[in-house]
């Protein structure tokens, strides 16, 4: 009799810790080129976001970019890292920001309460410098930084690293406080991901890819991966919680959004293989569509998009 781990993915239980790695992804993994599985590649996508720089900054316009994924793993920071370290090159001086949300770890945690470091997962050895953002607010952003000194003068390029672990405003808040700074004349690039572990909307990230569809100077990119464990792309990410006594399991619905330390995360495509289990459910959950894949007609035929649209006068 075959051993189970060694079975397809097609005869597993979902939900099953033994579900075994596609093979693809095991191979990657193990000769540490998970990379591979990213599209579009990091080399295509800077180039990607050079084009877009450029031809906004042309136009008189700062830009705002925003590096997005559906999934974790997906080496959005890498990218906003090494876009970064571009404009670095060409003499503007980059501030890079991390939610106090967002710190993980020890790794992260630098000197002061407001000091820490961005570290991506593709590239752990590699620690860049940030302010930490206590407030995990994106409110009033210029006067936030005005009042640690950092001014369009010492800083040109605002970095923003997990953005959709700033939590602590409104989603028209979020949108007003990156308008805020690109009105000040701040370049801004920042990164998130659309779907929080139980494939619901990650606070504002969809608000910010609706008006990054109308709003001059704003431009998304989407960054995608594949399942952990079947071939099919993924749509979200599954938390995995590690108990005191070692004992690991697929975190429920009922689990908060912010589990820093606890928790373990990978891709998984949300067709076959859900982010979370969903005990107590009683009908089926529907992941919310990306905005920027519906069309116009959609869009003002979803309540909170059209409001959204009206709040910051949008005419489509």
């Amino acid at each position: 009799m075959a051993n189970p781990v060694e079975q397809p993915w097609e005869h597993h239980d979902p939900y099953s810790l033994d579900v075994p790695k596609h093979p693809l992804y095991l191979i990657c993994e193990q000769a540490n080129t998970l990379d591979m599985l990213v599209t579009p590649s990091l080399p295509e996508l800077q180039r990607q976001l050079r084009r877009a720089y450029h031809a906004v900054r042309s136009q008189g316009i700062t830009p705002v970019f925003l590096i997005h994924a559906e999934s974790m793993q997906t080496e959005k920071t890498k990218n906003m890292t090494f876009f970064a370290h571009y404009l670095q090159r060409q003499g503007h001086p980059t501030l890079f920001i991390l939610p106090q949300n967002g710190v993980g770890d020890e790794s992260q945690k630098g000197d002061t309460p407001d000091t820490g470091f961005v570290i991506s997962r593709a590239s752990l050895e590699e620690k860049t410098p940030a302010l930490i953002l206590r407030s995990n607010s994106l409110r009033q952003m210029t006067d936030q930084l005005a009042h640690r000194g950092i001014t369009l003068a010492t800083s040109e390029v605002i970095c923003i690293d997990e953005i959709q672990l700033c939590m602590e405003q409104t989603p028209f808040e979020a949108i007003e406080g990156l308008l805020e700074l690109q009105r000040a004349g701040f370049t801004v690039i920042i990164n998130g991901i659309d779907y929080d572990f139980k494939a619901d909307i990650f606070s504002h990230m969809h608000h910010l890819l609706l008006v990054s569809c109308f709003l001059p100077g704003w431009r998304a990119f989407q960054l995608t991966t594949m399942c952990r464990h079947c071939p099919y792309p993924a749509h979200g990410s599954r938390r995995v919680i590690t108990f005191p006594d070692g004992r690991k399991q697929i975190a429920d619905a009922s689990s908060p959004i912010v589990m820093a330390g606890l928790s373990n995360y990978y891709a998984v495509c949300d067709i076959f293989h859900k982010p979370c289990t969903r005990l107590d459910a009683t009908e089926a959950h529907v992941r919310p569509p990306l905005p920027t894949t519906l069309t116009i007609e959609q869009m003002k035929q979803t309540p909170w998009m059209q409001e959204t649209l009206e709040y910051f006068k949008i005419r489509v």
